[in-house]
């Protein structure tokens, strides 16, 4: 008698691994034990996890990233392997990418700091929906944030939602004020009470400024729509105070 193929379920845990690493493509492993293991002690049961379902074929590990500008140890980057992309019904034919995109990286880090930061009991992380799903089209623009994020309070019932925009400097700044342009014309004919926040993250102060300025040569009446944060520092009480409300 022929052999009879069983279908085994993944544990719980294993399948939120494959699922957020779905999400955004890519993750290290840092990453992950933020979102979902920073309640263990330990980092063995997500070592455990990351090296079973590597094994599996429900995960792929890309090459070690070198480490800083000193160079040094990184972390692993993982994707969807053949069975991951199978376990979620994934459209097409399987594919993933042969290196590491460091920009799907930087988002997947401001995920991270905010799930922190609702694991500290300082906010409650209600949606974080990354591109192209967060993508909206308003009056005749279309906007492409890299994620849509609502936050609340667990003290306050207040939601505040924002369009993230991760940059990395290494976009020209003209193409800074093109995206600028585009959320003030979607700002000018929106019909909600309230406009998402267009959160700014950026790696270091020097282009801090330099977005900051771009923000200072346009209207007035726009500033009002924008922030900009430091990579690292996204998390902070002036995030959680920032609300837009139509005028």
């Amino acid at each position: 008698m022929a052999a009879v193929a069983v279908s085994v379920e993944l544990p719980e845990r294993d399948r939120q691994v494959v699922e957020l690493v779905a999400k955004f493509r890519q993750m290290t492993r840092q990453q992950l034990r933020a979102c979902l293991f920073s309640n263990n002690a330990s980092a063995t049961p997500l070592d455990r996890a990351l090296k079973r379902l590597v094994e599996e074929k429900h995960l792929t590990r890309l090459a070690r990233l070198v480490g800083g500008d000193k160079g040094g140890s990184a972390q692993y980057v993982y994707q969807l392997g053949r069975a991951g992309w199978k376990l979620l019904d994934k459209p097409g034919a399987y594919w993933a990418p042969r290196a590491v995109n460091l920009h799907t990286l930087a988002i997947a880090d401001c995920y991270a700091w905010l799930k922190q930061a609702e694991h500290r009991g300082e906010l409650e992380v209600i949606q974080f929906t990354n591109e192209p799903e967060c993508h909206q089209a308003a009056g005749r623009v279309l906007l492409t944030p890299d994620a849509y994020v609502e936050i609340g309070s667990r003290d306050e019932c207040k939601k505040r939602c924002f369009w993230l925009e991760v940059d990395r400097g290494t976009e020209h700044l003209r193409k800074i004020q093109g995206k600028c342009d585009r959320y003030w014309w979607a700002y000018s004919c929106w019909q909600e009470d309230y406009f998402p926040t267009v959160l700014f993250v950026v790696p270091d102060e020097q282009r801090k400024r330099g977005v900051e300025r771009v923000l200072r040569d346009g209207s007035s009446c726009a500033r009002r729509i924008f922030s900009v944060h430091l990579f690292g520092n996204l998390v902070s009480k002036e995030l959680a105070n920032i609300i837009v409300e139509r005028s």
